[in-house]
């Protein structure tokens, strides 16, 4: 029982665990051409690549669970059959796009990307949500190797017409087709029960590069106080490019230990992170709490600075 698990859930990365940027070529034990699919929906297309071009290895990533579940179902039914070493050219990760390219992949290391029917998110008020902003684009092209390419698939006009306009100065050259049904995934399969036999079908060509550095972790300092006040404690939030917002407070008198919930976001990235202030020998120690699954940002680092600025501000008081 414990093996088959194993071999199911083999595929996935644990990107908050281990070193990053990833070495792929130590992931999948080789060095070969590497290809990434965003959002990877039920994984038809990514397992389908894999299947048909074992010389090369495939990241997919995805954020939802059920679909990342029916992805590693599929694999492991075809591993039953295959034999344990079928698709050993997949991996996936369970992570927002924009921060695994970020932090995850080294610049020109990425050979081609795809993206088959992103969510275009048509209302107005939505159009920030969209992925292949510039800024995005800009990433995409860094990570990529010179002449890379990146493939997206979409029904939606108004989605093909705004990713047109963020190209200038990302490093791309686009083309823009009309193409039948040829991916065979489950929205692709979606609209032509619906009646749709066309798709825009767009490629970016990267003919430029555009540095765009790695994000690096920031190392989250652990903070030594003389004393510990929580009733004169006073936590304020914090706004802007990084939001700080403290959520809860839990103190145990007995143990002499509190937990503190906060919220940080950053960008494109919202962590839950537990901050815990217990008593040593000598005064009160301030870190985060063990156990946590967080990418140590600089938001981290301020949410710790801001708890720690709040304990020495509550011994000033007393």
């Amino acid at each position: 029982m414990i093996r088959a698990l194993a071999l199911v859930l083999e595929p996935i990365i644990p990107c908050h665990q281990i070193q990053r940027p990833i070495s792929w070529q130590e992931q999948f034990g080789r060095q070969a051409p590497l290809d990434v699919e965003v959002g990877f929906g039920l994984g038809e297309f990514l397992i389908r690549s894999a299947r048909e071009n074992p010389q090369r290895d495939y990241v997919g990533i995805e954020q939802n669970w059920e679909r990342i579940c029916k992805a590693l179902e599929s694999i492991a039914k075809i591993k039953g059959t295959a034999g344990p070493r079928a698709l050993s050219n997949i991996r996936i990760l369970k992570v927002d796009a924009r921060l695994a390219f970020e932090r995850l992949f080294h610049p020109e290391s990425i050979e081609k990307v795809y993206c088959l029917f992103p969510c275009p998110w048509p209302k107005k008020a939505h159009v920030r949500h969209r992925l292949f902003s510039a800024d995005f684009l800009r990433l995409l092209n860094s990570r990529l190797k010179p002449r890379g390419e990146v493939k997206i698939l979409t029904d939606f006009l108004a989605f093909v017409q705004w990713i047109e306009g963020q190209i200038p100065d990302t490093g791309f050259q686009i083309r823009r087709e009309t193409v039948k049904p040829r991916y065979d995934t489950k929205f692709e399969r979606k609209w032509r029960r619906e009646g749709q036999e066309e798709f825009s079908e767009l490629t970016l060509m990267k003919e430029r590069h555009s540095a765009v550095p790695l994000k690096e972790d920031v190392p989250l300092k652990a903070y030594e106080v003389k004393d510990f006040h929580p009733s004169r404690f006073r936590l304020k939030n914090q706004t802007g490019d990084i939001s700080v917002i403290f959520k809860d407070m839990i103190f145990d008198s007995a143990q002499k230990r509190a937990m503190i919930h906060v919220v940080v976001a950053e960008q494109t990235l919202t962590q839950h992170f537990w901050i815990v202030v217990f008593e040593k020998e000598r005064g009160w120690r301030i870190c985060g709490a063990d156990g946590q699954n967080l990418l140590p940002t600089e938001g981290l680092a301020r949410a710790l600075e801001l708890v720690y600025e709040a304990a020495v501000n509550s011994m000033v008081n007393s």
